[in-house]
């Protein structure tokens, strides 16, 4: 099946490409970037080789012998040492020694390196894992890492072999997702993502997004963040977002919870994904005396319509967009045009103190020399923990079935504060949140003062 354009709908994510059109390439790529991680950063093997993972290629967990159990008791504080006893095979993919997992993200495709920074991520929790925390029952980890290549059918494609390799899905993120989806519920495989981008992956059973977003369900606290950031603006903003599906979707959605906050709109406008002049939608903007701007779609296409707005003399109170803008990429592109962008996140800030940040960081720079952090690389790294600590809790006879049972009992994970509360079981978007600011090229906090502002979750009623 040829590759089809699709908008990764998440609340609070990013965006992609629009559903139902066909694009060329160039079109593709530029609906696409920037999106968590350098696209030009290559992921780094443990050897120090500037190469990406190829299809299928093994991430070897040290010299644990997979045939054998670890006999030796895990190390104090360790994140499975809850874990007793050992296990023979259970399951495919698990071994008495060895518990095999894999990643399935976009590598290739018009831009590549899309998600890379997810598959890197969890590459660098295995690492971690395997060198200091011991080991799941008796056993260690083993990474199999498969490139999704930004298309339905090479989703479709990794996750028919990952049922046959692996035990389960682990920190995947592919734009595309809708593709694997039959197949992993098909092969019951336990598949703890990133995040779910597609509607169809969100209602896939066996598939959980550890950034647990869904359309429908919007946190008050990010309008609420933006009433008490912007109370000059809150009479007249505008929503803009580019004219496909699911981005019109979360526009609609995201829009309708602002205005049930008393957040009041002047002008809502789609924007043709082949649309190059933005001057008309800036000029109208002007015209209605808009004083925040709310922007849904690719990074790239904000920068374009920011570039437009300092063309025209155009500088609302705010600029408010999702944490796809959250990227040295974003920066690099803009300039001084996008200096003042406004993100809202639910995850932890790169800029600011946090132990399971800096291990991340640690152990991605041991992974993948030069690699830029990113919210993909961040929640990929929650969800390897989250598979570690639950994984330990099935304890020594661990399947599939038993596995995806016990995901669907987590409500509120965390990732020791790495990650606003997450109802990843639940499939229920969380409640809290964050804005920062981008200013001289730095990103800093602007609400709350500390940690996250957590409120109620609005059924808008659009794409539930």
């Amino acid at each position: 099946m040829r590759r089809r354009t699709a908008l990764i709908a998440l609340t609070i994510c990013a965006l992609l490409a629009g559903c139902g059109s066909r694009l060329t390439d160039e079109q593709r790529a530029a609906l696409v970037v920037p999106q968590g991680g350098s696209a030009g950063t290559q992921d780094g093997a443990v050897t120090g080789e500037d190469a990406a993972v190829p299809e299928g290629t093994a991430e070897q967990p040290g010299a644990a012998n997979p045939q054998q159990p670890d006999k030796k008791p895990n190390p104090p504080g360790s994140i499975a040492g809850g874990c007793q006893g050992t296990g023979g095979a259970t399951d495919k993919g698990v071994t008495a020694g060895e518990i095999t997992i894999a990643n399935i993200s976009d590598i290739s495709g018009p831009v590549p390196g899309l998600f890379q920074s997810a598959q890197q991520a969890t590459k660098a929790f295995v690492e971690y894992f395997n060198a200091t925390q011991g080991s799941v029952c008796g056993r260690k980890l083993k990474l199999v890492s498969f490139d999704s290549r930004t298309d339905s059918g090479g989703d479709q494609q990794a996750t028919s072999q990952a049922c046959e390799q692996a035990f389960a899905l682990v920190g995947s993120m592919s734009a595309f997702d809708q593709g694997g989806g039959p197949a992993a519920a098909g092969c019951g495989i336990p598949d703890l993502r990133a995040s779910t981008v597609t509607a169809q992956r969100q209602r896939t059973p066996v598939s959980f997004g550890v950034a647990s977003n869904v359309v429908n369900l919007v946190s008050s606290a990010g309008p609420d963040l933006v009433k008490s950031s912007f109370p000059g603006g809150i009479g007249a903003a505008a929503y803009l977002y580019l004219n496909a599906d699911a981005s019109a979707q979360n526009a609609r959605s995201m829009q309708k919870a602002a205005e049930a906050r008393g957040i009041k709109f002047v002008y809502s406008q789609a924007i043709d994904i082949t649309d190059v002049n933005y001057a008309p939608y800036v000029a109208k903007l002007k015209e209605t005396g808009t004083k925040i701007v709310y922007w849904i779609g690719s990074a790239q296409y904000a920068v374009r319509l920011q570039q437009a707005m300092r063309q025209q003399g155009y500088t609302p109170e705010a600029f408010i967009t999702d944490p796809s803008a959250y990227d040295p990429q974003y920066i690099k592109q803009g300039g001084a045009a996008v200096d003042g962008t406004v993100v809202y996140t639910n995850g932890a800030l790169f800029e600011e103190a946090n132990a399971q940040v800096a291990l991340y960081k640690q152990w991605l720079g041991r992974v993948a020399p030069g690699a830029a952090p990113s919210y993909f690389g961040m929640f990929a790294w929650a969800a390897a923990r989250l598979f570690v600590t639950t994984a330990a809790k099935v304890g020594p006879q661990l399947t599939r079935k038993a596995m995806i049972e016990a995901v669907r009992g987590v409500h509120d994970f965390t990732a020791e504060g790495m990650v606003a509360p997450q109802d990843v079981g639940g499939k229920r978007t969380s409640a809290c949140m964050t804005l920062v600011r981008l200013k001289g090229g730095t990103w800093s906090r602007l609400a709350p003062a500390s940690g996250y502002s957590c409120g109620s979750l609005i059924d808008t009623g659009v794409g539930g």
